[in-house]
This record gives structure tokens, sequence and C-alpha cells, in this order.
């Protein structure tokens, strides 16, 4: 709930608007500071009416009443920012920015746990949501910790809801670190097949593509996730809005679209849109392979969902548990449906390509002066591998190992040949 929207960042990708009202809970306009279901009232002593008081000062914009309850030693964490704001000049740069803000949101604390006592030193928890106009926001909900010493805040720690649900997913995530921690204490990884270089491998997919600062690896230009820029924020929003060619094809053929509603179709360079949706179709394709590979497992699509935005920072994840479990002793089938996603695949691809036609020229530069461009060629490049690793343990054609093509035609092909139970056994 701190003032955390700085101009020109922004917490999440794709809900940036819901993101930006939610990383700003300290800064909302209007002096309507509230409570659910009734007023707040800042007569009480402890650290809650210390809170209260300081927002209450910060929604009416005044940023002396508001530094007024704060400590000079403060430390305020909040885990959207890589450090904390320590000292009372950095949080005094933090309010600042937020009396700029646009009025219209308001924080809304739901309840509140502790902060009412006489001593000298109490704390208080709070969740919170954040509301426009009245109207709750999603991704708004979040949860903090104050404490006071002699009626000021001297720490502070703030947690928002993040907009990516994970589900099951998050859960697969952590559980696969523990096999591999009990097998490097017994000294077996035996156990654990390649797990331990999948994990590896995710582990460097996230921090060099999307955790590095910018400017440690010189092949890597742009800022890394957690400090995102306007500039890659609106080219990643407006990619997303072009996913697929939809909307531009919805135009081209008259029929219903948001622009039929006023709402102008935004323009992307053709070369890095079909940069973007050549990675998001093969990562479309693969559902139904990973459906056919493990016919048994449940969470497949709890997996792949994700990673239809984050690629490759969720199959890797999910090939490190799917290397744990025991090998299938099943006859992989084919889901009715693939030769659909074979099919838009295909079709997007060469849009992309007939769009992009003559741009070529300017891949290298695009790739290496963009950050997200350098990661969806890496996304291609760990699909082909990931594609190549599923097929190794079936009998089948060669042609299936083709990067891209070789997926969609064997999604879109009759099936030729089941699952060779004994090569699959042996990858695990």
């Amino acid at each position: 709930m701190s003032v955390r929207c700085r101009r020109g960042k922004a917490a999440v990708v794709l809900v940036a608007a819901a993101a930006t009202a939610t990383g700003c809970c300290c800064c909302f306009t209007g002096g309507d500071f509230r409570r659910s279901s009734m007023r707040s009232s800042i007569a009480m002593q402890g650290a809650r009416s210390v809170v209260e008081g300081m927002y209450a000062a910060i929604n009416s914009r005044d940023l002396e009443k508001a530094l007024s309850y704060v400590a000079e030693d403060i430390k305020y964490e909040d885990f959207t920012y890589q450090e904390p704001f320590e000292g009372r000049g950095r949080v005094a740069e933090l309010f600042s920015e937020a009396m700029e803000l646009p009025s219209g949101l308001d924080f809304v604390i739901d309840e509140t746990a502790g902060g009412e006592a006489w001593s000298d030193e109490d704390s208080v928890g709070m969740t919170w949501h954040v509301e426009l106009d009245g109207v709750p926001l999603p991704n708004g909900r979040g949860a903090s910790l104050y404490r006071t010493r002699g009626g000021k805040l001297v720490y502070a720690r703030d947690i928002v809801e993040s907009p990516l649900k994970l589900g099951g997913a998050a859960l697969g995530i952590l559980g696969f670190i523990a096999p591999i921690i009990k097998a490097s204490r017994k000294s077996n990884f035996a156990e654990v097949g390649p797990a331990p270089l999948f994990a590896l491998a995710a582990i460097v997919y996230w921090y060099v593509l999307l955790l590095s600062p910018q400017g440690q690896f010189p092949f890597l230009a742009g800022p890394p996730a957690w400090a995102i820029d306007e500039t890659t924020l609106r080219n990643v929003v407006d990619e997303s809005l072009n996913f697929f060619y939809i909307w531009p094809g919805l135009d081209e053929l008259g029929l219903p679209s948001p622009t039929s509603l006023g709402i102008p179709l935004p323009k992307v360079d053709p070369l890095r849109l079909a940069l973007f949706n050549f990675s998001e179709a093969y990562a479309l394709m693969f559902l139904p392979l990973l459906l056919w590979d493990r016919p048994r497992r449940t969470d497949v699509v709890s997996w792949w969902s994700p990673a239809m935005f984050l690629t490759n920072g969720v199959l890797l994840p999910y090939f490190t548990t799917r290397a744990l479990a025991p090998p299938s002793s099943d006859a992989g089938v084919r889901p009715s449906w693939a030769p659909a996603f074979g099919f838009v695949a295909l079709a997007v691809a060469f849009m992309g390509l007939w769009q992009a036609w003559g741009l070529f020229g300017g891949f290298a530069e695009l790739v290496f002066s963009d950050r997200v461009a350098f990661a969806f060629v890496v996304d291609c490049v760990v699909f082909s591998m990931l594609q190549a690793y599923v097929f190794a343990g079936t009998a089948g054609p060669a042609w299936r190992y083709v990067p891209f093509l070789g997926l969609a035609a064997w999604l879109l092909l009759p099936e030729v040949a089941s699952i060779d139970e004994t090569k699959r056994s042996s990858m695990g």
C-alpha cells in the first residue's frame, strides 16, 4: 500500500492499468480515506492511528503532514521494488511523486489487527483494496505490516496481490525443489535424472532474461521486468493487443472489433510483431504435445496457460517436474483438436512472414537492442530443444524434430506411430 507507481514504471506487463492503480495505494486522492463500511477515526492511539493519519494526509495531498508521521530512520520494504527505502528522505521522494497522480483512486482498509496499544512501540497489520470511483479494481488487494516507535513510523512492509495467477503451477514450481535438494544431500542425482539441468536452465532463464540489471550482460539491452520503462511496456501491451493478428484481421474483414467502438488499433513494428506472434504460436502448439506426452497428468493446462505469457519461464519448471515424476506407462493419444492448433500456428507464422517481408535485414539490430525481442528468440530456440526432447522418447518420422514446422506437421497429419515405451522409460 505504498506509493509504488513511479512514472515510467509498472509492476506487471499485461495488466498495466490495474497494476498501476494497485501500486499506488497510499497516494489516492480526494481526502476520502475510508475503512470498509465506516469512516476511519484517527482519534485512537497506537500504530493504527499513525498509519491512518499518514494515509489521510497523503490522500489530501498534504506531503508535509504525511512526513510528520515518519521517523528519520524509517525502513520501508515494498516487494515490488528490489531495494527497500531507507531514511525519511527516500520516503519523502516516494511520497512526493504521489502528489502528482490523478484523482479518483481510494485506498480502502478491509481489516486491521492490533495497532491500538498505548506503549512506546506498537505494530499493526492491515488488509486493503483499491477502488476507482467506488469500484474495486482487479489485482487491487494487498496486505501490509507497520511498526511505530514514539508515534512515528519506523518500519513498513507491503505485499501486493500478484496479477499473475499461477494456481497449481506455483506449487509445482516449489515442489520440484525438494527432491533436488534431497538428492543432492544424498549425492544421488540418478533418481532425479535431467531435473537439475531443467531447474538450472529455469533459474538462468529467469535471472538473465527477466531479472538481471540493465547493462550486466553486453548482449542484452533494455530494462529488467522489475524496472520496466514506458516504452517497453507500451510495446508489450501493443503486441498483446495484436495477438495472432486477430484485431487487425477483424478490421480487414469489416467485422465488429474494438475499432468499431472508437478504440484505435495500436501500430506495432511488423518485424517485432512477427517475432512476438511466432513465439506465441510455437507456445500454442505445446498444449496438445504435452497432453499427448503425459496423458495422466491433470495439471498440464495449469502449467501451459501461464506459459502463453511467460513462455519458458514456466515450461522449464514444468519439465523439471516431468523429469522427477515416474515415466509414463500409457500410450499417448493426440487430442482430437490438435490439428486446429497446428493450423492456427502455421497461419499466424505465415501471416507474420508476409507482414514483415523485406524487413528481416533489421532483425539482428532489433534483437540486440530490445530485451523482449531477445527473449522471444531464446524462447524459440528452447522450444525447439523441448520439442526434440519430447519426441526423442518416441518412435516416429524424423521430420518431427524440425523446429516449429515439424511440430505443426505432426499436429496436422494423421498419427503414424505410437509411443515406444522402452525409449520413453529411459528418458523419464
